[in-house]
């Protein structure tokens, strides 16, 4: 099943539930930290890092159940990393900071205790690729510093990333899973904290152009607040 699938899915099971049922609006922020998961192995003198960045979503929760909700939470995420050269090439790198818009969906199973209600999320999400940044240096091999040519002048580039149809696969799908945790203010406010681990399940270039599949491994790490919608009445 894939993201947009299952969201589906959860929006016509949200409709079926009761209009008694307690509904959450919230919107979180925070850090992020993606790695890229390839094989550089074939790259001699090739070092792959991550990197930090940020994310920010709004958050819709349906509680179906005492101890269950349905989750949606659209916002964007940041996703970047670095291949540095070492050794001999050291100082030349490669850095990719990219914009995703994303939509997780899942359930959240919580225990509440007083003011306090922990819990677990897990689902699926669709994102699209909305905008890239590259930077970094790399070796002008016309610019040699010594006679015999070892080492070479760097030259420095900072852009927006070129988007190429034919290379670049756009949608990134995947799942994901962690713990969310709220603390009532009020009867209708809450503080929230989460962290969510999302795996990307489809490569970030096509298999056409790179045999060698690539996939983002990202951490979100967010604080915000909720309000308690009031419950809808039936009518006769």
């Amino acid at each position: 099943m894939t993201g947009k699938t299952a969201f589906l899915a959860l929006i016509i099971l949200s409709l079926k539930t009761s209009l008694f049922a307690q509904s959450f609006l919230g919107a979180e922020g925070g850090l992020t930290y993606n790695s890229y998961h390839t094989n550089i192995s074939n790259r001699t003198a090739t070092e792959l890092s991550g990197h930090a960045g940020f994310n920010f979503s709004l958050s819709l929760r349906y509680k179906i159940l005492p101890w269950l909700y349905v989750i949606a939470a659209p916002g964007l995420v940041q996703k970047g990393y670095s291949m540095n050269r070492t050794d001999s090439l050291s100082g030349e790198y490669d850095q990719h900071i990219n914009t995703y818009v994303q939509l997780p969906v899942g359930v959240g199973a919580v225990y509440e205790r007083q003011r306090w209600r922990f819990g677990l999320d897990l689902g699926l999400y669709t994102g699209y690729w909305l905008y890239g940044h590259i930077k970094g240096q790399t070796a002008d091999i016309f610019g040699t510093t010594d006679v015999a040519g070892e080492q070479y002048t760097l030259v420095a580039y900072n852009q927006a990333y070129s988007f190429n149809q034919l290379r670049d696969n756009r949608w990134e799908e995947g799942w994901w899973m962690g713990p969310a945790v709220q603390y009532r203010l009020t009867p209708s406010w809450w503080l929230t904290a989460g962290t969510k681990y999302c795996q990307s399940l489809t490569r970030q270039e096509k298999a056409s152009v790179s045999p060698i599949p690539a996939y983002n491994r990202t951490w979100l790490f967010s604080l915000g607040g909720a309000w308690s919608l009031p419950k809808s009445k039936a009518h006769p």
